[in-house]
């Protein structure tokens, strides 16, 4: 008898055992399958990590949905652009075909050396220095031989980065922005930067940083894999 109860123990065991390998063995070709899925609309360098949260996973599966997968790059390049430190959160993502996302947020920086090429393409006559701390986004130029500095705030209007003058200074002097009519750009006083995320992805959010602007991209029931 106390044969037979030891050799079912065992059994038990080495079944719970089995049972928890191709769960981790199933979790992690699936993170593989998601890392694919990241290489196919973003162009993805430096260290990149996926993971699926919850145990066990092939509970979430059986029941199609994964509650929460995370996902994060060391850089993207968006349309000539890069973001770095880009971290994802994916939520009530469907597995079955199409890979449907309930809601996704992306958070990524754009650092100051992607900033200044955003404004030079957008007021390419001017001579502009960008730097960013966590006061605003710093603008530097000079005007009839004085030094123009513009302090900005970044915002979003209607998905689009928006830099909007928050105080300016000619010489040390602060002066008001009417006072720049037809001397400096007007696109400089008040600029609009495209910058895009694939999936549709919106932008939400943007908040200075020393060297950088934090940027959130949102969007629902964001279709993966068609």
């Amino acid at each position: 008898m106390r044969r037979f109860v030891t050799t079912a123990v065992v059994l038990v065991v080495l079944l719970a055992v089995g049972a928890v390998v191709a769960d981790r063995v199933l979790h992690a070709r699936a993170e593989d399958r998601v890392a694919e899925q990241i290489d196919g609309y973003l162009d993805v360098s430096g260290e990149r990590t996926v993971t699926i949260e919850g145990f066990p996973f092939l509970t979430q599966l059986a029941t199609g949905e994964l509650d929460s997968v995370r996902a994060s790059a060391g850089a993207v390049v968006v349309e000539g652009v890069e973001l770095v430190d880009v971290r994802a959160h994916a939520r009530a993502v469907a597995v079955e075909q199409p890979i449907t996302v309930g809601d996704l947020e992306v958070v990524a920086t754009l650092p100051d050396a992607a900033l200044q090429s955003l404004v030079d393409r957008r007021v390419p006559r001017a001579d502009v220095t960008v730097g960013s701390t966590a006061d605003g986004v710093e603008l530097g130029t000079e005007v009839l031989g004085a030094d123009l500095a513009i302090l900005a705030e970044p915002a979003v209007e209607n998905g689009t980065l928006t830099i909007s003058v928050s105080s300016i200074s000619l010489g040390g002097a602060e002066i008001d922005a009417d006072s720049l009519t037809g001397i400096v750009d007007e696109d400089l006083l008040s600029l609009d930067l495209d910058v895009r995320l694939p999936l549709g992805l919106d932008l939400v959010a943007a908040a200075p940083e020393d060297g950088s602007v934090r940027l959130t991209f949102s969007g629902q029931d964001v279709v993966l894999d068609q």
